[in-house]
């Protein structure tokens, strides 16, 4: 396209040469260009000085009464003010009677169609709008240097304009003041400009380069959006907000640096410049907005600084090469879909002051393996996680509240979970067929797991379910064929539809509700009732027996010492399962460990603290009791030992 538009340019160029009448005019009289040609001069001068004074008139004279001039010099007049009706506002664009002195007017050449080459007398302050909009022969022009302003739409659709110089005298462009300058190549805005109008330069595809003046301070909304042919930016220290779309489609930009000063990117800002590989921001931005950078696919890693406090939606969107995120440690919001199927990301570091993590935050994050949530993470968003196959190790903080529905589900190389004291809910699907999942720790706070929220988690061999949960949804621990052992707390009432179907390896089952809940008929569907042993609180039995579905199984009923009396200290022992030996993990201080079977009889007690290892190597198969006791209070664990 740029090509052909230079090739037309230079072939209508050559047989405007070879046609051209010259006429230099001096009006002494503003107004009165008019009766300084001839009829035949109207029609035939191609090329026009104009010296003196002039006025809006003049100019509306200019453009609609010599039909084929090119070449137009009023590098010498000087623009007196004009009141009156015939002026070059035209009424279904704007509609004006009052034209300021200096000032090229109101839609002064708009569609003047054959208008090449333009030089702007020097005594001129601003251009006006739609001066020269729809000039799509023009050329060069030359803007003096006591410019300060250039109106909206002042050379909107000027397709030709090749060269142009902004000088340092301009404070501002307008909005779409050089919009759709297609042959545009190369720009430099002087030093002086303060502010880009929305729309400035969008759509400008053919240029390349680009330097933007050290007195800019904000660059307006799709103000250089599609130029498609810029290579390289550098957006300097004195801007403060860059807005939305700004630079949106600017397919070939490959580097970007954002300076020091700019507190904001505006929506959709870098959207689409799919061959941005390298981008700097400077760390006094606060705010990236939603899609700043979406589907910048060749963009390879990220370092959001600590001065960003929030990431929004869809900021980093279908970065599909984006393989190193560091987030800085003052954003509070990650948000939704922010890094959404940035499908080649490895490495993630999450600041310790984020608070929320959006939904669809990191789904399709396949090669990511290692994933810390820190302690400052209140909330993780519906899908945050979802289909993240490559994860291997999960630490979740300790402030984390809820873990919503689809959070970790698809995770499939996922081998130990440890739902922290905090959260109170699990969503539903929460890590459903995370089929690598082997250990499974619930923090005693959790009220409620979700429906589907362990479906399909095959190689859990052993599931405590907390005193402090009520509810247990439908399907949540459906074709966990791998589970032998499970534990259900005091205060579960209910408990869903097909909960443990297709559990088929259970062996045991401890209950420590006294008074059998009412089950589905399905609950425990495909589990071999026969082959697995429930254990039911002490003076239970009967009642059991009575119950529908409970009644199906083996029956035995625990000793009192058996039943749990937990303190609120978090403690883990690991591995669990166990063959040889186990460690004891979050124990504050030190404490007695007396370690029992399910009939209380104690098989050893020793002292203990943190990172201690216990060696039960020597012990037969089967479920023992880990109790610590601790200046906090009694803690109990189940050990299962294979």
């Amino acid at each position: 396209m740029k090509k052909f538009l230079l090739l037309t340019t230079s072939l209508l160029f050559a047989f405007f040469v070879s046609a051209q009448v010259s006429k230099t005019v001096n009006v002494t009289t503003a107004g009165t260009l008019r009766t300084l040609l001839t009829p035949t001069e109207m029609t035939t001068v191609t090329n026009l000085t104009v010296t003196g004074i002039i006025d809006a008139q003049d100019f509306k004279f200019m453009r609609d009464g010599i039909t084929n001039l090119a070449v137009l010099d009023i590098g010498a007049v000087t623009i007196q003010a004009y009141n009156g009706t015939g002026g070059t506002s035209t009424p279904h664009i704007s509609y004006i009677t009052s034209y300021p002195a200096n000032e090229i007017p109101v839609e002064a050449f708009l569609k003047h169609y054959n208008l090449i080459t333009l030089t702007i007398s020097n005594s001129v302050t601003s251009i006006g709008l739609y001066a020269f909009r729809f000039c799509n022969k023009l050329t060069n022009v030359t803007i003096g240097n006591s410019v300060t302003t250039i109106g909206d739409n002042a050379f909107d659709g000027c397709y030709s304009l090749i060269n142009l110089t902004i000088p340092n005298s301009v404070t501002s462009i307008g909005s779409y003041a050089f919009y759709q300058c297609v042959a545009l190549t190369s720009l430099t805005i002087g030093n002086s400009v303060t502010s880009i109008g929305y729309f400035a330069f969008s759509d400008c595809s053919g240029l390349t380069s680009l330097t933007i003046g050290n007195s800019v301070t904000s660059i307006g909304d799709m103000a250089f959006r599609y130029c498609s042919g810029l290579t390289n930016l550098n957006i300097p220290n004195s801007v403060i907000s860059i807005g939305n779309n700004a630079f949106m489609g600017c397919s070939k930009l490959t580097n970007v640096t954002i300076g020091n000063s700019v507190k904001s990117i505006g929506n959709y800002a870098f959207d689409d410049c799919s061959g941005l590989t390298n981008v700097t921001i400077g760390n006094s931005v606060k705010l990236i907005g939603s899609n700043a950078f979406d589907h910048c696919r060749g963009l390879t890693s990220i370092i959001i600084p600590d001065s960003v406090m929030s990431i929004g939606n869809d900021a980093f969107y279908f970065c599909y090469g984006l393989t190193s995120i560091i987030i800085g440690n003052s954003v509070t919001t990650i948000g939704d879909n922010a890094f959404y199927q940035c499908e080649a990301l490895t490495s993630l570091t999450i600041g310790n002051s984020v608070t929320s993590i959006g939904d669809w935050a990191f789904f399709g994050g396949y090669k990511l393996t290692n994933l810390i949530i820190p302690n400052s993470v209140i909330g993780i968003g519906n899908y945050a996680f979802y289909h993240c196959s490559g994860l291997t190790s999960l630490t979740i903080g300790n402030s984390v509240i809820g873990i919503r529905d689809y959070a970790f589900s698809g995770c499939g190389k996922l081998n130990n979970v440890i739902i922290p004291n905090s959260a109170i809910g699990i969503g539903k699907y929460a890590f459903e067929s995370c089929s690598g999942l082997t250990s499974l720790t619930i923090g005693n706070s959790v009220t409620s797991i979700g429906d589907f929220a362990f479906s399909g988690c095959g190689k859990l061999t052993n599931v405590i379910i907390p005193n402090s949960v009520k509810e247990i949804g439908r399907y949540t621990f459906e074709s966990c064929n791998g589970l032998t052992s499970l534990t259900i707390g005091n205060s579960v009432t209910s408990i869903g539809d097909y909960t443990f179907m297709g559990c088929k390896g259970l062996t045991s089952i401890f209950t420590y509700i006294t008074i059998p809940i009412v089950l589905s008929a399905d609950a425990f569907n495909s589990v071999n009732v026969y082959a697995c042993t429930l254990y039911v609180p002490a003076g239970s039995k009967s009642a059991y027996q009575a119950a529908p579905i409970w009644g199906d199984f083996n029956i035995v009923e625990m000793a009192p010492s058996a039943i749990p009396t937990l303190a609120s200290e978090s403690v883990n022992i690991y591995p669990n399962p166990v063959t040889d030996g186990f460690q004891i993990n979050g124990l504050e201080g030190s404490g007695m460990l007396t370690l029992t079977d399910l009939s209380g009889k104690a098989l050893l007690t020793k002292q203990v603290k943190t990172n201690d290892y216990v060696s039960v190597g020597y012990l037969p198969k089967g479920v023992y009791i880990a109790r610590i006791t601790t200046a906090n209070g009694i803690i109990e664990r189940k050990l299962l030992k294979f």
